[in-house]
């Protein structure tokens, strides 16, 4: 039993593999032909339907909003963002996943389409409740405490960006011997949830020096990770 849920998983994770490799080298492919190529055209169609298809494209922000104004908020970002998969696919860098790419572009899209309905008048798109955002207001010094705000874009492209982690890397650092304790859930806890190290250490019944010490070396490790995707 337990040989054939392994040998399942292996599968999953071969097909998972083998989908994001398919949809790399139709970016790829895409990019080689001239604008409005026929060639061009048709690989990028393969490539949207595979992203239609793809179970890891993202919903951001989903429970922060009403299920009425998510589902069109949604759809609309997500047009925009096919949009500039068939407008920019130049822009598509192989050396990343392309679900990575496309889940922090759709969040960029759909930060803009909620600008788009403020700025409309648009003004009864319901907020979650106990929900924070967060600023870097200079990324060349993320060691200095992120003020709390309430809607710049930038922090809301900073949440987005800890929550999804697009390249995997702040869940994947994490404290010796607690693999529970990761850089992620720090960040999250921090910069989100504007939580005390206090706080942060009695819940994880570990030392406030010990656990603040491992963030700030991780977030100084961190701090080219997070100027790629929000300087951009």
């Amino acid at each position: 039993m337990v040989s054939e849920l392994y040998q399942g998983s292996c599968r999953n994770s071969l097909s998972e593999e083998n989908h994001e490799k398919h949809l790399q080298n139709l970016a790829i492919e895409a990019q080689k032909y001239p604008d409005l190529s026929g060639q061009r055209r048709l690989m990028i169609s393969q490539l949207v339907n595979e992203i239609w298809r793809s179970p890891k494209l993202g919903h951001p922000q989903k429970g922060y909003w009403s299920d009425s104004f998510y589902t069109e908020i949604y759809h609309e970002a997500l047009q925009k963002t096919l949009l500039e998969v068939c407008q920019r696919i130049e822009l598509y860098n192989p050396h990343y996943p392309v679900m990575a790419w496309i889940n922090f572009r759709l969040g960029k899209q759909f930060i803009n389409v909620v600008n788009d309905y403020r700025k409309k008048g648009i003004t009864d798109i319901p907020k979650a409740q106990q929900k924070e955002v967060i600023s870097v207001p200079n990324l060349d010094n993320l060691s200095e405490r992120l003020s709390v705000s309430e809607s710049d874009e930038e922090e809301l492209s900073l949440r987005q960006f800890i929550e999804q982690d697009p390249e995997r890397l702040m869940r994947t650092e994490f404290m010796k011997d607690r693999p529970e304790i990761t850089f992620q859930m720090l960040a999250k806890a921090k910069f989100i949830q504007d939580r005390s190290w206090s706080e942060i250490a009695d819940e994880c019944k570990i030392a406030p020096t010990t656990i603040c010490s491992f963030f700030y070396r991780r977030l100084k490790k961190m701090t080219p990770y997070f100027k790629k995707y929000l300087s951009a």
